[in-house]
């Protein structure tokens, strides 16, 4: 992938105004042999910088913000040579780290200074980037140039949340790393250029899951990003990161990436993810503050990320993509859809990392890892507790994606538990099922259920919902079945 870039560093600093933007970003789009840019984008370059910012804003734009902009795509061919020179000393675990397309079904690793994703995003903005091949390749939309298109309110905020991002990194760069991975399950057949010994779990390797439960906590406010305590936390992602951030979306995973734009950059080379595949993004800095969601988002100022970095110069910030089934109405009720859901959620919950492949091969020898359900459950359990980072998560899959929040919840717990994860925060948004949730939950902790038979009644839920013989919530319906095997009544359940 060509990019064409001014001849000289300052080549964007006789940019003044909208006009003479969007004429400049032409110019250079056609020495890429790339297409003019809309008039529509023109408005939209027109409508931002001219009525929906203070002129102060917008002089330090063009006079400060942009000319830096230019510098640092200027610079991304370097900054790239100093990348592939060094990304080999990054990782001791595995070689290839250099930026490349993370293809779909290999699991892989990328590390990039904040520096050179900034270059990076600076180009997006510039809408220097070709797309043409990307929707064949399956990889995200990945410019700025629909962004500037018929501005919507929601779309005003998420520039604002970008620009602010850009006029940060103009008065002080980050010197730190940011890495994505792609997680794999691979399946029976599959044999990845990274080796995993963790396969895509089966309906048996579920229903015979031995796992305890971790602690869980509801709380009916606050936000996943707000946590207190180092938790990974879970994008509601699209199966294209990013979803529509570029475009018209502006909910949880498009709210997300704006105010923590670094995580824009993993759009450039990450193809859409398949049912047994996740994206993990580590040391993405956050730059904004907000409020509202949706249609009521709105940039709510600076925003100072305080979070210590690690070994590797990564912020201690770790966020999951899973992507969930879209409007599955009755058919996410079927057994093969709920071990879908279930085994997207274990993929982005266990830590593939935390995984010492030679000392398990080792202590396993004659045994086939990526087929044997027995060799996975002693990967996962010899490696999962070496973990004290939890999940942060919520209601994955719902509202706009037209889920079971209930049965969402359930399964979610089951894949951060059968993960090893210590314990998983869920935060409801207010939602009324909160409280049953914990309920629910706190009664399972104390009879000390396992995630196999827990499992199982979800299967039986399901098959009952698809046979029309229960119309209750899975929480209602599940109670009498608890109180029943263990002789409590639903009143003490319910407390």
């Amino acid at each position: 992938m060509t990019v064409q870039l001014p001849s000289t560093e300052d080549g964007f600093c006789g940019v003044s105004g909208s006009e003479t933007l969007y004429d400049f970003i032409n110019d250079v789009r056609e020495q890429s042999h790339l297409p003019v840019l809309s008039s529509a984008v023109l408005d939209g370059i027109t409508t931002y910088f001219d009525e929906l910012i203070t002129r102060a804003r917008a002089q330090n734009f063009f006079e400060s913000v942009l000319p830096f902009m230019g510098a640092l795509a200027f610079r991304l061919p370097a900054l790239l040579n100093d990348h592939f020179a060094q990304s080999k000393n990054v990782s001791s675990q595995i070689k290839l780290v250099a930026l490349r397309v993370l293809e779909a079904q290999q699991p892989g690793l990328v590390y990039m200074s904040q520096e050179l994703v900034a270059a990076i995003l600076a180009c997006a903005f510039l809408c220097l980037f070709p797309l043409e091949g990307r929707a064949k390749a399956r990889l995200p939309y990945f410019s700025f140039e629909r962004l500037f298109q018929r501005i919507s309110p929601q779309q005003e905020q998420k520039l604002h949340c970008l620009m602010h991002y850009f006029a940060r990194v103009t008065q002080d760069m980050p010197h730190g790393m940011i890495s994505f991975e792609r997680k794999v399950l691979p399946r029976d057949g599959q044999q990845p250029e990274v080796y995993s010994p963790i396969s895509e779990p089966s309906e048996s390797y579920w229903s015979n899951s031995s796992s305890s439960f971790c602690p869980i906590q509801v709380f009916e406010t606050g936000m996943i990003e707000d946590h207190s305590t180092e938790a990974l936390e879970v994008d509601f992602a699209n199966q294209y990161l990013g979803g529509g951030v570029l475009g018209h979306g502006c909910v949880q995973e498009e709210i997300r990436f704006v105010i923590s734009p670094e995580l824009l950059a993993g759009m450039l080379f990450m193809p859409a993810m398949h049912s047994n595949e996740a994206i993990e993004i580590r040391g993405a800095e956050r730059f904004s503050c907000y409020t509202g969601y949706a249609s009521s988002f709105c940039f709510a100022g600076d925003y100072i990320d305080s979070k210590p970095r690690d070994r590797q110069g990564r912020r201690e910030t770790r966020i999951v993509a899973i992507d969930a089934l879209i409007h599955p109405e009755n058919h996410q009720y079927e057994k093969a859809l709920v071990l879908r859901e279930t085994n997207k959620a274990f993929c982005g919950f266990l830590d593939h990392l935390d995984v010492h492949f030679s000392d398990l091969v080792s202590h396993f020898t004659g045994m086939e890892p990526c087929n044997s359900a027995l060799f996975l459950d002693h990967a996962v359990k010899t490696s999962k507790r070496t973990s004290t980072m939890g999940i942060a998560t919520g209601n994955w899959g719902c509202g706009a994606f037209g889920g079971d929040v209930e049965m969402k919840s359930l399964l979610q717990w089951m894949a951060a538990s059968q993960a090893g994860r210590p314990f998983l925060y869920y935060y409801t948004f207010g939602c009324s099922h909160g409280r049953k949730l914990q309920q629910v939950a706190d009664w399972i902790l104390n009879e000390k259920w396992v995630v196999g038979e827990l499992w199982g009644l979800l299967v039986e839920f399901g098959k009952k919902k698809l046979e029309g013989i229960n119309r209750r919530g899975l929480f209602d319906w599940l109670v009498p079945h608890l109180s029943k095997q263990n002789g409590a009544t639903e009143n003490e359940i319910r407390g």
